[in-house]
C-alpha cells in the first residue's frame, strides 16, 4: 500500500497541474516527468522513481522565471546538487478511504463563484506566504469548471480564514495548498478544512504532502507517512 500511495500521489499531482492548462514552455515533459510553467517558474514533477543522474539532469534544465522546482515524491536520494540548488525533504502521506467526522471551527464551503475563488486565492497567497505572487495569479477562473477540481474556503464570523484545493482523479483525493491566515493559526482551522474535504469523498483514499510541523496533525486525522519526498529548488 505504501508504494501504491506514492504512485497515486504522483499521478494525482500531474492531473491537477494539467487541469490548470499551464504551458510547458520548453520544460521536459514525457513518460518520466510532468512539467508546467507557473507564475513562480518551472514545476517539474517525477512520474516514477528516477535515477539520481536523471534528477541531476532535470536540475540542469534552464531556469524558467524566478526558479525551477523538481518534485520527487519517491525520494530517490543520492542526488548531487548543482550550484544554487537546495533540497527540502517533505513527507508524503496517505489516509485510507473511510468516513471522517468534520471538525468544528468554521463554515467551510465548496467554492463555486469567481468572487469566492478570488478570496481563496488571497488566503492561500498570504497564508504560505507566496511573495512572488499577487492576488489573482494562483487560480485561473476556469478551474471552477474542471472535473475533479474543488477549491475550498473556510469562513469564520463572515471573514475568510483558511483555504485549500482538493483534486479527485477517480483513484484518490489529493489535497493541496492548505493554508490559514497567520492570525488564525493554532485554532484548529487546518483540521476543520481538511476533514471537510475528506468528508466530500470518503470512498477514496487521500494523499497529501506535509510540512514537518503539520505532520502530527495529519497523523491525528488518520494519515501515515509513506515516503520522504525531495523538493529541489534551483534559482536563476
Amino acid at each position: 500500500m505504501s508504494d501504491t500511495a506514492v504512485w497515486l500521489h504522483a499521478a494525482n499531482t500531474a492531473a491537477r497541474w494539467s487541469a490548470m492548462d499551464l504551458p510547458t514552455s520548453g520544460l521536459p515533459d514525457g513518460d518520466d516527468v510532468f512539467s508546467r510553467l507557473t507564475t513562480s517558474g518551472g514545476e517539474i514533477n517525477t512520474r516514477r522513481p528516477l535515477s539520481p543522474a536523471r534528477i541531476e539532469e532535470l536540475l540542469d534544465t534552464p531556469v524558467q522565471g524566478e526558479r525551477n522546482a523538481v518534485w520527487d515524491p519517491f525520494g530517490v536520494g543520492g542526488v548531487r546538487l548543482p550550484q544554487g540548488a537546495r533540497m527540502i525533504p517533505l513527507p508524503v502521506m496517505t489516509r485510507p478511504a473511510g468516513p471522517v467526522g468534520v471538525r468544528p471551527g468554521a463554515d467551510v464551503v465548496a467554492v463555486s463563484t469567481e468572487d469566492d475563488l478570488a478570496r481563496a486565492d488571497r488566503v492561500i497567497i498570504e497564508g504560505f506566504p507566496r511573495p512572488e505572487l499577487r492576488p489573482g495569479q494562483l487560480f485561473p477562473p476556469y478551474v471552477l469548471d474542471r472535473p475533479g477540481w474543488q477549491t475550498w474556503l473556510a469562513v469564520r464570523d463572515g471573514d475568510p480564514v483558511a483555504a485549500g484545493v482538493s483534486y479527485d482523479d477517480g483513484h484518490c483525493l489529493g489535497t493541496y495548498w492548505l493554508a490559514s491566515l497567520p492570525q488564525h493559526r493554532g485554532s484548529g482551522l487546518g483540521a476543520t478544512l481538511l476533514t471537510s474535504m475528506l468528508a466530500a469523498r470518503p470512498d477514496l483514499p487521500a494523499v497529501l504532502v506535509s510540512t514537518p510541523p503539520a505532520q502530527s496533525l495529519y497523523e491525528r486525522l488518520g494519515y501515515r507517512t509513506v515516503s520522504t519526498g525531495c523538493w529541489y529548488v534551483r534559482r536563476s
